[in-house]
């Protein structure tokens, strides 16, 4: 009991005084073994037979730091051993098995890839998500994705164009509208996951950009959402190289191009862009990217070769094909 051990680590603390280890023992031992706390009666009555014992100041001060030592010791032992019937309480709901035929009709919907089919697979899977505790990683991640996708396609997946980036108001009203509803399923999704995949890095970025989009990626450029985009760009290059046909380089090349001194660098910019078609290959995006960027470094001829390339390319995933109409419509410019 911690009553005992108090009592023995005053014994241990007393060891080098000879003086006064004699008397006070005497009544230290005879409590060692306790397993109650003191009443205030027994405590003044234990105080004064030991005090009585100390005939000289040193020993009154060895006997003050013993007692305040076992008072506190005492103490935690009795907060230790009380029920704590008054303090809050955590519920935690029993974790409820996924309807399968309930997240199939919303797999369903989601391959249909309009904008209206996937948010009618993200309300779905977010209701299964509530039904459930949020607890299934697969499914947090499914309804994000959901909710990206359906940005992607409306708002041209924020891409760059000749003209800077597509940041209109009313791409920003989608994007504020779902960005952080994307990012905190991602982020839920990626917690909850026993293993962090090149799918699931993906699918946070994407809702981290759309989530920063509706403030200008542009204008935080040179702040922490800019260095955390950046950092996630990163992360995928170097881990997924393949992933989305090299997704990170991809991004981090329009980072590059449209960001102001001193992060904006033209070199890094058609640097990355030229690694995304080397590594993820000659895919509608990548190509486009190249025309684009080199486009804005003036450099006409290399920009109408990649133009060119883009018209006759196909994309190289789903989510380049939510926005190659696009691409493509820009690259005939």
């Amino acid at each position: 009991m911690l009553v005992g051990r108090a009592c023995s680590f005053a014994l241990r603390a007393i060891d080098q005084c000879s003086a006064v280890r004699s008397p006070i023992a005497t009544q230290l031992l005879q409590q060692r073994d306790g397993t109650h706390t003191f009443t205030p009666a027994q405590e003044k009555s234990a105080e004064r037979r030991v005090r009585d014992a100390c005939s000289s100041a040193s020993q009154r001060c060895a006997l003050h730091t013993m007692r305040v030592v076992a008072l506190l010791c005492l103490a935690h032992a009795s907060a230790l051993g009380r029920k704590k019937s008054n303090g809050p309480s955590v519920k935690v709901s029993a974790t409820l098995a996924v309807d399968k035929k309930v997240v199939g009709k919303a797999d369903a919907l989601y391959k249909k890839r309009t904008a209206q089919s996937c948010d009618a697979a993200a309300n779905i899977y977010e209701a299964e998500l509530e039904r459930t505790g949020y607890a299934d990683a697969e499914l947090l991640l499914k309804a994000a994705d959901a909710v990206n996708t359906a940005m992607r396609i409306r708002t041209n997946s924020n891409t760059i164009t000749i003209d800077g980036t597509v940041e209109t108001p009313a791409n920003k009203a989608v994007w504020k509208k779902d960005g952080q509803r994307a990012y905190d399923l991602a982020a839920k999704g990626l917690k909850a996951s026993s293993k962090i995949d090149a799918r699931a890095l993906g699918i946070r970025f994407d809702a981290f950009m759309f989530s920063c989009s509706h403030k200008s990626l542009v204008k935080q450029a040179l702040t922490g959402t800019g260095t955390a985009y950046k950092k996630m760009g990163e992360e995928l290059q170097s881990k997924h190289p393949r992933h989305d046909g090299d997704v990170g380089s991809a991004v981090l090349a329009c980072f590059y191009h449209v960001a102001p001194w001193p992060v904006g660098s033209p070199k890094k910019a058609i640097q990355n862009a030229r690694k995304a078609v080397q590594r993820g290959g000659a895919t509608l995006r990548n190509l486009y990217y190249v025309a684009v960027i080199s486009y804005g470094q003036k450099d006409y001829a290399t920009a109408a070769e990649f133009f060119k390339r883009a018209i006759k390319a196909s994309p190289g995933s789903p989510s380049e094909a939510d926005f190659a109409d696009f691409m493509k419509s820009e690259s005939k410019r």
